[in-house]
């Protein structure tokens, strides 16, 4: 074994003596201050389980002698200065289990012979510069965990051999170009927690079978075209904590059943989504709700009595069709710190209680573009 892991080692990895090392099953030098390129001498390590470079300075290309290295089981290159593509060679690594070479300048396409990769757990390619279309062939890993794939450059449709990964438990391929429509396969994944689909071009409705998945726990996928109603099976998903569908094209209105689900989601964001309609009238005692921003939508009616949500820090209604009086109990809530009520059909004077002790923890307010009748009151100075 090697490792010299955050050692404060400087250095390039060609100062390594490759030919005469004793075939060592582990080369861990990560979190240090090494720099220039990965030797091709590095595939005469032939007997390595793990490589491990990661939080270096590496620069160049990955050499295609990598894979040269067939018992190699972790390969961990993430957060170096490497660029050029990702060569079609670490296909032949078998028996690999980890690949990440997140937080690089990796450009090209995803090698197809990435799918051979069976007993892949982690494949990490997040923040590179990477394009060209997702293949489908990286549906064959049945035994992945982990994909991720934001932050890139990806173009054509989320390939619909994604439903083969059934021990997925982590999808992320926002912010990047994707379109069409999200394949209804992906409602196999019953063991998925989080997806983020955020950031692309990406039409069609929300999936209704989405509820079926019922781990989620967190759900992006906002800044797309999604169009439709919201399916109210979401309210199925008695695990999720964060719900993002904001500028999207929906329509239609919040079904009444996610009042409910504020025991457990912690933030709900759609704003700019087009949404119309009343909101949720009731929200569960012991709520969770952190930040609740449905600005920028068609939305009418009351504002919501939510002094059951004693945790809210956010709350953004403004720049919708509310038809109210001013909501004197939110002053109650011991968290709120940012509260957004402009451009509706507010109507009546501002009042509070004349306690001091409402609105304690308010920062940001905004009341204008209403009908109020009085001008906001000041709180009492001692």
């Amino acid at each position: 074994m090697l490792n010299i892991t955050n050692s404060r080692a400087i250095g390039t990895l060609h100062d390594f003596p490759f030919s005469s090392l004793s075939f060592p099953e582990y080369f861990k030098l990560s979190m240090n201050n090494f720099y220039g390129t990965i030797p091709p001498e590095i595939g005469n390590l032939t007997n390595l389980i793990c490589l491990d470079l990661h939080t270096n300075q590496i620069s160049g290309t990955i050499p295609s002698q990598i894979g040269s290295l067939v018992k190699l089981q972790i390969l961990h290159i993430f957060d170096n200065h490497l660029n050029g593509p990702i060569p079609e060679e670490i296909g032949y690594l078998r028996y690999l289990t980890k690949l990440s070479s997140c937080w690089n300048f990796l450009n090209g396409s995803i090698p197809p012979p990435l799918g051979n990769l069976n007993n892949l757990s982690y494949l990490l390619l997040y923040d590179n510069q990477l394009s060209g279309p997702i293949p489908g062939e990286l549906g064959n890993l049945k035994n992945l965990n982990y994909l991720e794939l934001s932050n890139n450059q990806f173009t054509g449709s989320i390939p619909s051999s994604f439903g083969n990964l059934r021990n997925l438990q982590s999808l992320f391929l926002g912010d990047n170009n994707l379109i069409e429509e999200i394949p209804s396969s992906i409602c196999n994944l019953t063991l998925l927690t989080l997806l983020h689909l955020f950031r692309n071009n990406l039409k069609g409705n929300i999936l209704q079978c989405l509820g079926n998945i019922s781990g989620l726990w967190c759900v992006t996928m906002s800044h797309n075209n999604l169009s439709g109603e919201l399916p109210s099976s979401i309210c199925n998903l008695t695990s999720l904590q964060v719900l993002d569908l904001g500028r999207n094209n929906l329509m239609g209105a919040i079904p009444q059943c996610f009042g409910n689900m504020s025991s457990h989601l912690e933030v709900i964001d759609m704003q700019h989504s087009n949404l119309s309609g009343t909101l949720p009238t009731t929200f569960s005692i012991g709520s969770a709700l952190g930040s609740f921003n449905l600005h920028g939508n068609k939305l009418e009616g009351k504002i919501p009595r939510v002094e059951n949500c004693q945790l809210l820090e956010v709350l953004d209604l403004g720049d919708n069709l509310l038809n109210d009086t001013f909501p004197m109990w939110l002053g109650t809530l011991p968290e709120l710190r940012v509260l957004s009520l402009r451009l509706n059909k507010l109507h009546g004077p501002i009042r509070t209680s004349g306690s001091e002790y409402m609105f304690l923890e308010l920062r940001i307010l905004d009341l204008s573009r209403n009908d109020f009748s009085k001008n906001l009151p000041m709180r009492p100075t001692i």
